[in-house]
Formats: C-alpha cells, structure tokens, sequence
C-alpha cells in the first residue's frame, strides 16, 4: 500500500446480470464472499461477488419494488445464508423478507415476517451479531432467526446488544455478544450468536459480576469483591467461558478500546493480553481513550476528540513510537497492511498514511458520497465502486 492501488479486475451492474444503472452497496461479507444490495428506480436485488477474482457468486435476486418502503438492508445469518428485510412504512404492515443460500443465491423463503428494522412497538428489531443476524426486543432479550425468518433461540435481558459496531477495525467478527442484565439483574448477559448458548463464569469466591465486554478470543467481566457493588476487579475468559490467566486484575474495563483489553487501574491505564499479561503501561486517562490496533501497534486517541491525535505505542517492546495528528484514523478507517493505513475523507475516496512518518503517500480522488465513490474493504480485498462499476484495488506491477 506505499504506492498507489490501481484497479486490478473489474466488473459492472450488467455484467452482474443486474439492471443497467443500478448502484451496488456493499452489505456484508462471509470472507471473501461480498453481497451487495443493487439499488434502482424501482426496487432492489442482492448480488454475491468472490472479491478474490471478481466473478458473480450467483444470478441476482430481485427482492421487490419501491412501493411504500421505509427501508430494507440485508444481513448474513451465519455461513449459509443472507436474510434480506423491506419494511413498510405503515407499521401495521408486516415487515418482507427473503432468505436467500449465500453460496448460489436460491431463495429459501419469500415472505412476511415479525421482524422489523426498526421498532415502533415492542417489536424484534433486527441486528448483525458477528457472522449471524439476532432479533432484539427491548426489555426482554435476543432471538435468533431461523430459515423462514421466525424466531428461534431465546436469551432474556434486556434486549440491548453492548458494542454495536462503530467504526471499522481489522479484527475479525466475534462469535459471542453482550447484552445487559433483565430488570434488577446488574450482571451482563454474555452468549453465543450462534445458538444462544449463555456462558456463565465463574469469578473467586462467587463474587458479583457486572459489565461485561467482548475482545478478539474472548471476553471481560469486572466483578466486584464486595457486598457494595464496587466493580474494582476484572476476570478474563476464552470464548468458551474458560478462565485465562493466573491472576485477576484490579480496576475496570475501558470500553473505548475494543481490540485488545485496556483496564484503568488506581494510577495508570493496562493495557493486557487476555491471558491478563501487561502489554503496556499508560498514564491514566481522565476521558475515555478510543483505540485501534494495526498489526502490533496500538494507536491511543486520547486528545478529547474522537479522531485528531493518535499516539502509537509498539506492543512488542512497550515505547511509543509516533503522534499521529491526522483525522480519519477512527471513523474513516479503511484498511491497513500494518505500515500504511488506508482511510477516507479530506476530500478523497481513499488515501494512504504512513504510519512511521503520519505522512499521506498517496489519494484517489473524489468525495465519496458527492461523487458517487465509495471503497470498500472485503476480507483482505480493497474494493471501489463509482457509479455502477467496481473494481479491487491491487499494487501496481
């Protein structure tokens, strides 16, 4: 990425097979497999790519026509298929929905359904966990969803799925989630997206457990060890439940960081392995600190704007290496190779900054939203549309 990507294969709306004109947005992926929802005049279709070579996965699905619709997204529900929802904008009306066979795009079910985009009742709203697509109800918990978009599996709590994604990070999707507790309960709710399986630990002494919070691998509870409900300690798990480490550490979770476990202790913040080694040491934060983890650096902005100053630290030896004054390295995050980090913004569908020296070695111009560019990161993939055309973005030869 020290050089400028130049377009490697390239492929259009009618070559997807889908009506000329229409603009792909990419949805979700499962690896290297990309699903794009083609939007038109009058409705919209799924399209699956193999970013790796750019050929179509299947012939399009045509999902509908733009009559009345408040809105439709698409959502992977676990390796083998893609649930598409178009909801009405009359709330009486049942919500549509398409399940459709991830691999070769036949259409497993087509037709209405309880759940929803958006709640304007008690209504199971639906939400991307991970690979699967869960059903939230405000105050009482998360469904899974079956084959014929119904709800499946049940976990009572509070209906409030923790981390909802922000902004882009490398790690991969987690195959676990955290809700809050249920009326009166101060203990998150940690499960697996897959089949609802709640994972139950166990801290010393059956002490309180209180928040909870998912890393790559695993998990976090802070706990408190007394009667008092003063969180002051915090235990790591695998994605099992298992226990890691041989030591739990004291303080509290700071949600800011979600790639690796940042625990604010008396005097400094921690950062550690979730085996509860300490990585590094940093002076402790009086606002939160937002991270981001790039190969084995740990970007920290902590400068009380969420995107302008990231300090980096290098996890195999602990220093500090560089400032990063440079916007977009939070929301308008891309992709990295670990030296270079790709972002958006500034007037550019991309740009490449170095990561030694915070200088931009390169852009591919235009505003992504005025100008019809977007780019995309698919697995390990940078892809580009502008207007109904895609391309990847490879290194030039």
């Amino acid at each position: 990425m020290r050089k400028e990507p130049v377009p490697g294969w390239r492929t259009s709306s009618p070559k997807l097979g889908l009506p000329p004109g229409t603009v792909p947005k990419l949805i979700r992926n499962l690896g290297d497999r990309a699903y794009f929802l083609g939007i038109t005049g009058t409705g919209w279709w799924l399209a699956g790519i193999d970013v790796a070579s750019g050929r179509s996965a299947f012939p399009p699905v045509e999902l509908g026509l733009a009559v009345n619709a408040s809105g439709i997204d698409c959502f992977v529900n676990g390796p083998t298929m893609v649930l598409c929802i178009l909801q009405d904008r009359d709330p009486q009306t049942p919500a549509h929905a398409w399940l459709v066979n991830a691999d070769n795009g036949a259409l497993l079910y087509d037709g209405p359904t309880e759940l929803r985009l958006s709640a304007t009742r008690n209504d199971p709203v639906v939400q991307q966990a991970g690979v699967y697509a869960v059903a939230t109800v405000n105050g009482e918990g998360v469904h899974g969803i079956g084959a014929q978009g119904e709800l499946t599996w049940f976990v009572p709590g509070n209906g409030i799925i923790a981390q909802q994604k922000d902004w882009e990070h490398d790690t991969p999707p987690q195959p676990i989630a955290v809700q809050g507790g249920a009326a009166s309960s101060v203990t998150d709710v940690v499960f697996s997206v897959a089949d609802g399986t709640v994972l139950k630990p166990v801290v010393p002494n059956g002490n309180q457990l209180g928040m909870a919070y998912v890393y790559p691998g695993g998990f976090g509870y802070e706990y408190s060890s007394a009667s008092d409900y003063t969180w002051d300690r915090v235990a790591l798990f695998d994605s099992s439940g298992r226990a890691l480490g041989q030591r739990d550490l004291e303080g509290t979770m700071l949600t800011g960081s979600r790639d690796i476990p940042l625990v604010q202790g008396k005097s400094s913040d921690i950062v550690v392995s979730l085996d509860g080694r300490t990585l590094l040491e940093l002076p402790k934060s009086t606002a939160m600190p937002y991270t981001r983890l790039i190969g084995e650096r740990l970007l920290v902005e902590s400068g009380g704007e969420r995107e302008k100053s990231w300090q980096q630290y290098d996890l195999r030896t602990g220093k500090d290496v560089k400032t990063c004054d440079v916007e977009g390295l939070g929301y308008y995050y891309i992709a990295s190779d670990g030296i270079v980090a790709v972002i958006s913004g500034d007037g550019a569908a991309a740009r490449g900054i170095d990561l030694d020296t915070c200088e931009q070695l390169w852009s591919l111009p235009g505003e992504t939203l005025s100008e019809g560019k977007d780019v995309w990161r698919v697995n390990t993939t940078l892809i580009q549309r502008v207007n109904d055309e895609l391309f990847s973005l490879v290194t030039p030869a």
